[in-house]
């Protein structure tokens, strides 16, 4: 899959949808004539910015007809609008959580040189993943211990 190809999920219930933040970009925002946008004329801004994009596409998009956009979609249609994409992102404090989370994960690797397979690590909150790392950094020092002691001398009880 290609960054292009990424889609825009659902927002949750509480918050707008894609189709919602779209059609108030459409409410509100006006040209440089003070005339409220038309799908035609973003999709030709879209375009002269170098995207794909139709008014037939950006109609689907406002009435919820299409709903999940690429990225590159989103992208094409901010640009035209002169938004940041992160207007359409349900909620970028959840994405800020999860590069995070990502971010102690990779920080956990090369620490320990472990890894938690089959473990959905976006689930596991921030202070969990830090125990996490300090439990396997004891468990590597532990490790290397081990490796580096003589072998044990065989002593038996009688």
């Amino acid at each position: 899959m290609t960054p292009g190809d990424r889609r825009v999920g659902p927002a949750p219930a509480d918050e707008p949808g894609f189709a919602e933040k779209l059609g108030y970009l459409f409410e509100h925002s006006r040209d440089e004539n003070g005339l409220p946008y038309t799908g035609k004329k973003i999709a030709e801004r879209a375009n002269e910015l170098g995207y794909s994009l139709s008014d037939a596409y950006i109609s689907q998009l406002r009435t919820g007809k299409a709903r999940t956009p690429s990225f590159r979609t989103v992208e094409a249609i901010a640009r035209a609008f002169e938004v940041s994409v992160t207007y359409f992102l349900a909620n970028p404090d959840e994405d800020l959580d999860r590069v995070r989370q990502q971010r102690d994960y990779v920080q956990m690797l090369a620490t320990t040189g472990t890894h938690l397979s089959g473990i959905d690590v976006r689930a596991i909150c921030p202070d969990t993943i830090d125990v996490l790392i300090d439990l396997l950094k004891v468990v590597k020092a532990q490790a290397l211990e081990n490796k580096n002691a003589p072998p044990d001398q065989g002593t038996s009880e009688t």
